[in-house]
């Protein structure tokens, strides 16, 4: 009879529907599922993993194409080698070329991506067609998926980008204000990325007021962020990534990049300057003040900061305070700030961007008395910009040598690995990639990744001689008797419960009444009458006995906001039951 009640429990359908009560685990409410476009938003995967296996891309031709309208384009492709598979261009696989319209102005990006037999990827490699006649497309939308920037942007060439292939141009990156970011949630979209085309700096471009002075010789980029709210860390790390993804597909002069911001964005502004001290030539904050607690670091990079004198949303005197703060602690070059006479909170950032507060300015701070473009254009970053360097290069010396290692390099779900660092004569260490966070300059962490795959630790280090990036990887397999799932990243607890049999009394009677379902470490486990399933997860909500055909899917709440269960077997009829505590 126990192997009868075995086979009908490891093959019948039931449908659990939870319901709390009795002292059991509380149900919770369904969890809609992620916007893919929010998990790719906010993921930490860097431009370049630094894995020296993996393949690499170069460009035949130009990284750059002035193509009159009306002609016919010949694209020169690209060519890709591997360490392991040597010549792999066979395998390489071109995205944009059939959207490329010449007979349409603008800036066409064709994108040149290969993986190689262990599956491992090169950068992605660029090229820019900019489809013209005579003039440019002044302002081109980027929204997420269309490049291999995780964030949406806005994206401004200068006229001569195309000019000369070994010419560099200064880089500005501009952050919006509140209520701009693309979501509210990780399932709900706040506003597409055109919502940013007629403001900041992206409305000033394409027209939408005042007059862009198109020979100004900056690229201009305008992401959109994930979120609105402000995580300390987190959001300059997003945007670090989308810095370094700058680097990586423009032409970009890394000793002359630049950012600001407005309101929510100016606070941005000044927390990536604290994050990164030692990586932007200046910045222009407007509208929006970042306290007083770190202007020795925000001392590092010069910068020039704007307010409305009649700014009821954050009063002039946070951005005053914040400068103040920074020129206390007597930095090389005075921070400026300038608040704009009977300019309220939008009125500022208008009046800066389009200069027309040009001779203005509260006397008791700094007058605006020259073009904040000009006055960018003044400031370069000596030696190399803090980028991310593939494959552990250097860029400039820490004094010392540096090491970066995980050991054992390569564990099994429920294993764990340690990251150890010694970056000699570092100031400050930032890390991306698979993990985040400021670090001291020598540290060990203990790292044990859930879910199976390729993990790249990258951490950057600033110091008086200069910066170094290095990067390791960890690879993390599956064990054998979970192979082809991985370890839920939902609350297990969730699910636990034990269930009523609501089916003929035959079947009850050979099941018994109940089936429990606990949690064990990263699986969740079906019992009735001693016989037990192990389920591990695929997803957050389907979940496959490890040695047998069965799953198990969330489905939603029923009634009173219980959690329903299907546990499933091909081929088999349903079997229905209800948690009772």
């Amino acid at each position: 009879m126990r192997n009868g009640r075995a086979f009908l429990l490891a093959a019948g359908l039931l449908l659990l529907s939870g319901c709390g009560g009795g002292g059991g685990t509380p149900s919770q409410p369904a969890t809609p599922a992620d916007d893919p476009l929010f998990d790719e938003c906010v993921s930490t995967v860097p431009v370049d993993a630094g894995n020296p296996n993996q393949p690499v891309i170069s460009l035949t031709g130009l990284r750059v194409v002035n193509q009159p309208t009306g002609t016919p384009y010949v694209d020169a492709g690209a060519t890709a080698t591997d360490p392991k598979d040597g010549d792999i261009t066979n395998r390489i696989v071109v995205t944009g070329l059939t959207t490329l319209n010449t007979n349409v102005a603008g800036d066409y990006m064709i994108r040149y991506n290969v993986t190689d037999s262990a599956n491992l990827p090169a950068v992605e490699a660029v090229r820019i067609v900019r489809v013209n006649a005579g003039t440019f497309t002044p302002l081109t939308a980027r929204d997420i998926g269309s490049t291999s920037a995780h964030m949406g942007y806005n994206e401004h060439l200068p006229v001569h980008y195309g000019d000369d292939p070994n010419q560099k141009f200064p880089l500005i990156v501009f952050q919006h204000g509140w209520g701009h970011a693309r979501f509210l949630n990780a399932y709900t979209v706040q506003v597409p990325l055109s919502s940013l085309a007629t403001v900041n700096l992206s409305g000033l471009i394409d027209g939408t007021y005042g007059q862009w002075d198109a020979s100004r010789p900056f690229i201009v980029l305008e992401p959109q962020s994930c979120l609105d709210a402000l995580t300390f860390v987190v959001t300059a790390a997003r945007m670090k990534l989308f810095i370094d993804y700058a680097i990586h597909t423009y032409k970009v002069d890394t000793t002359r990049i630049y950012m600001g911001g407005h309101s929510q964005g100016s606070g941005d502004t000044w927390d990536y300057v604290n994050n990164y001290p030692r990586q932007l030539a200046a910045v222009f904050p407007i509208s929006g003040g970042y306290g007083t607690s770190v202007g020795c670091v925000l001392k590092n990079t010069p910068a020039w900061a704007f307010n409305g004198e009649a700014d009821t949303t954050v009063p002039y005197h946070n951005q005053v305070d914040t400068v103040n703060s920074i020129n206390a602690c007597n930095p090389v070059e005075r921070a400026r700030v300038t608040i704009v006479p009977g300019a309220g909170h939008d009125d500022a950032e208008t009046d800066v961007l389009t200069l027309s507060a040009l001779g203005q300015g509260m006397p008791q701070y700094d007058i605006y008395d020259r073009s904040i473009y000009d006055w960018l254009l003044n400031h370069s970053r000596s030696g190399a910009a803090f980028d991310y360097v593939p494959g552990g290069t250097s860029v400039g010396a820490i004094d010392g040598v540096a090491t970066f290692a995980v050991t054992p390099e390569e564990i099994v779900v429920g294993e764990r690995a340690t990251v150890k660092w010694s970056f000699p004569g570092a100031d400050s260490c930032a890390a991306s990639g698979d993990w985040l966070w400021t670090r001291a300059a020598r540290g060990a962490e203990t790292v044990a990744p859930e879910i199976p795959g390729l993990y790249n630790y990258v951490l950057g280090c600033v110091g008086a001689g200069g910066t170094v990036a290095r990067t390791v990887a960890l690879t993390v397999r599956r064990p054998d008797s979970v192979e082809g799932y991985r370890v839920a990243a939902v609350a297990l607890d969730s699910y636990v419960g034990r269930y009523r049999l609501d089916a003929p009394e035959t079947v009850a009677g050979m099941l018994d009444e109940h089936i429990v379902v606990t949690r064990e470490g990263g699986h969740l486990v079906a019992e009735a009458m001693g016989v037990r399933l192990a389920l591990a997860a695929r997803s957050d909500t389907d979940f496959q006995a490890v040695n047998a055909a069965v799953a198990l899917t969330f489905l939603g709440n029923g009634a009173r906001r219980c959690p329903k269960i299907r546990l499933t077997v091909a081929d088999f009829p349903a079997l229905v039951a209800i948690r009772d505590e």
